[in-house]
């Protein structure tokens, strides 16, 4: 197959398409990047759009599949009138992302895969034609780096929405890293004996993925669909509020041994949700829209 994955690509590991390009083409197809807003700053949008027509008229794709996109949802139509087009969509329901822009896109393309499953109850209001696909883990780089782990809490990202009352709130020290992605994530990580996750707009973000893949010990709230996924006190650990995150925090960092086996039953458990997964979901979606 011939595709066209419009999304942001860059050098240094910090976009997901980046895996998710390299994972399409482990499949045996011809995956072409096309970094939108780039060209777009470069060109202006007009020549960028009507280049971006001309070449999936010319090139003949089986498949653009766009993930989340920055154009006019025009260009958007004109591209469905010349192929399949699909629609990655991996941010969690929030108006600032999932706004009445994207809600329309979603209803003009072919099909739409998103990671978060509140996500897809409202994708399915738009387009019949919605699968749930996880975003995962790129193993390339979400791997153990052996070492001392120097941290004893850790949050990795950044604070927005409810996160700041809920690390704030434990009235426990926890190392705040930010800026952190690729392999930096993954060493971090290794580096860290308990690792937080606050979930926002009740989806998990691929942090959780991440942090298991890397052999992090996770200790996290929890979100819609999770049971389906990971098992709470086996795979990774559940806070129910601050002052709960915070008897876990005195509990698991007095318990090595426990928080190290959790640890690697999650590493175990997350396997399945890699970045090759994703690119398979991509292409039974693909597929189920074709038949």
């Amino acid at each position: 197959m011939k595709i066209l994955y419009i999304g942001a690509f860059d050098d240094h590991s910090k976009s997901t398409n980046n895996s998710q390009y390299r994972a399409l083409k482990k499949l045996n197809h011809q995956v072409i990047q096309h970094n939108y807003r780039i060209v777009e700053q470069r060109d202006g949008t007009s020549k960028c759009n009507n280049d971006l027509i001309d070449d999936i008229r010319k090139e003949k794709y089986d498949l653009v599949l766009i993930s989340k996109g920055s154009m006019e949802n025009s260009v958007v139509t004109q591209m469905c009138e010349l192929t399949t087009v699909g629609l990655w969509y991996m941010d969690p329901l929030v108006p600032t992302s999932f706004s009445a822009e994207v809600q329309e896109r979603c209803g003009i393309v072919h099909f739409v895969c998103c990671d978060k499953l509140n996500v897809l109850e409202e994708c399915r209001k738009l387009n019949p034609n919605s699968y749930h696909v996880c975003e995962g883990f790129d193993g390339d780089v979400d791997k153990h780096f052996p070492g001392e782990k120097e941290i004893d809490v850790s949050f990795i990202g950044d604070i927005y929405g409810n996160r700041l009352s809920v690390l704030q709130g434990c009235g426990c020290p926890i190392a705040v890293i930010q800026g952190a992605y690729g392999v930096y994530h993954a060493m971090a990580v290794s580096k860290s004996k308990i690792n937080l996750n606050v979930v926002t707009a009740q989806g998990a973000s691929d942090r959780v993925y991440k942090i298991m893949a890397a052999g992090g010990f996770l200790l996290t709230d929890d979100w819609i669909g999770r049971e389906e996924m990971f098992e709470d006190n086996k795979h990774l650990v559940i806070f129910r509020n601050p002052q709960d995150l915070a008897q876990k925090i005195r509990f698991y960092l007095e318990h090595p041994d426990l928080r190290e086996q959790i640890a690697r039953q999650g590493c175990e458990q997350v396997q399945e949700y890699n970045r090759d997964a994703w690119a398979h979901g991509i292409m039974q979606a693909f597929e189920q829209h074709e038949h």
